[in-house]
């Protein structure tokens, strides 16, 4: 076999053997990225799932620590003593929200707004407010292009 390749390449012209090279190399190219293409893109979509199952597990285990911190009485009590606009601030810099508005209407109301949240964060962080005693009397949230998205709610203290 590798004598008649010997034998083909020898009775090839010059300009015919640099033609065959060049094939060659386009064709073994070709081959590196019909294969590296792919391997590529599946190890960035498994980059992107453990970045992915990072973030859940962090998410989870901040709601465990919370759930196992204070019994519901005592988070009442606290929900009670603090101004609400000061607990609603220091709860949404508890899980990494910034509130852009917080306004308090009185004793047991506020209005506040994010610009930008992960959208699973920020409702988990309602049904906690609603599961500690507080009330969403309105809500709005609006899709951004990035994936997030912006909130605005007014809240209030439910009556003891």
């Amino acid at each position: 076999m590798s004598e008649r390749i010997r034998n083909w390449w020898a009775g090839l012209s010059q300009r015919e053997r640099w033609l065959v090279g060049v094939a060659a190399l386009l064709t073994l190219g070709a081959l590196f990225w019909a294969l590296g293409r792919p391997t590529y893109a599946a190890f960035a979509s498994l980059e992107a799932d453990h970045r992915t199952a990072i973030e859940r597990e962090g998410r989870v285990a901040a709601k465990a620590q919370l759930l196992a911190r204070r019994p519901a009485k005592t988070v009442a009590a606290a929900t009670d003593a603090a101004p609400i606009d000061q607990f609603l601030a220091q709860s949404a810099g508890e899980i990494g929200l910034t509130l852009d508005r917080n306004e308090a209407r009185g004793t047991d109301q506020a209005t506040i707004a994010i610009a930008t949240a992960k959208a699973p964060v920020l409702t988990d962080w309602l049904a906690a407010l609603e599961g500690q005693g507080f009330i969403v009397d309105q809500l709005s949230i609006t899709p951004a292009a990035d994936g997030t998205v912006g909130m605005t709610a007014e809240l209030r203290r439910a009556a003891p």
